[in-house]
């Protein structure tokens, strides 16, 4: 199945790239249930394909995504924590599937974005946004801490200290700010937007794909293991890579002196 239609994303494979774009541009795109159950049923699809080998994720409307529905929180406030819990399952595993899968992420930032947004956005491996669009913290303004990984997509991004203080005061930050501060990678005029992320999706898609997995999956561990353990992580996951297909067209090609030819295998 190439193209995937659901209640508040499509997503068409094609190429080597899953284009995931979100479709609730009338409200916003927000985090409600609808859109937390949607983000973990394509992780599970998209990280069981062998052919999907980058991720570009981009969204319809004014704004990306302007994070968790305030008008679902406020309907009944005694199911809050109920309802919080239902969503952060779904869309906690996504984000955990997303991280974990070989292929890597890009996301395009064309319209504001606000709360657990910010942070999917953030947990992606190459962050673009347009001119002009401005990142909020949000949480701390309506008496929430952060959720959707914050506290772990924005401290490797911007650093501890930088992230708290983004989080407590509930920041907003314009894309030139936001790069400064590391949390966005690129920025580019609102025009060029969409080539570049395109451009980005497609190397990565032409790229060695079980070597980018395997760099995402042993930065995870980065900071949390001792030295031994992640110097181990490391040699274990090249000697993975050692064996396969890429690995080995890579060398040939450096010994060669020509360009690689990567299969994602």
């Amino acid at each position: 199945m190439n193209e995937l239609s659901m209640e508040t994303l499509v997503c068409l494979v094609e190429g080597g790239i899953a284009r995931v774009r979100l479709t609730q541009a009338e409200r916003g795109n927000p985090f409600d249930g609808g859109f937390c159950r949607d983000m973990c049923d394509l992780s599970v699809e998209l990280s069981s394909r062998d052919d999907v080998r980058a991720v570009l994720l981009t969204a319809e409307g004014r704004f990306f995504s302007v994070g968790g529905d305030i008008r679902a929180f406020t309907k009944d406030l005694s199911q809050l924590p109920r309802i919080v819990k239902s969503w952060t399952a779904d869309v906690h595993m996504a984000i955990v599937r997303f991280q974990r899968m070989n292929a890597p992420v890009v996301c395009a930032l064309h319209g504001d974005v606000a709360g657990g947004a910010v942070s999917l956005a953030a947990m992606s491996d190459i962050l673009i946004a347009a001119q002009g669009v401005k990142l909020n913290a949000a949480f701390s303004m309506i008496g929430f801490c952060a959720d959707s990984g914050s506290t772990v997509s924005l401290t490797n991004r911007m650093g501890f200290a930088r992230a708290k203080r983004f989080l407590l005061l509930s920041e907003v930050l314009e894309a030139s700010e936001a790069m400064a501060a590391g949390l966005v990678d690129i920025v580019v005029p609102a025009a060029d937007l969409s080539e570049t992320a395109e451009a980005m999706a497609k190397q990565f898609a032409a790229g060695p794909t079980l070597a980018y997995g395997a760099i995402k999956r042993t930065f995870l561990s980065a900071r949390t293991e001792p030295l031994e353990a992640q110097l181990e992580h490391e040699a274990q996951a090249l000697a993975h890579l050692a064996s396969t297909h890429d690995a080995r067209e890579g060398l040939s090609a450096f010994a060669e002196r020509r360009k690689p030819r990567f299969e994602g295998r």
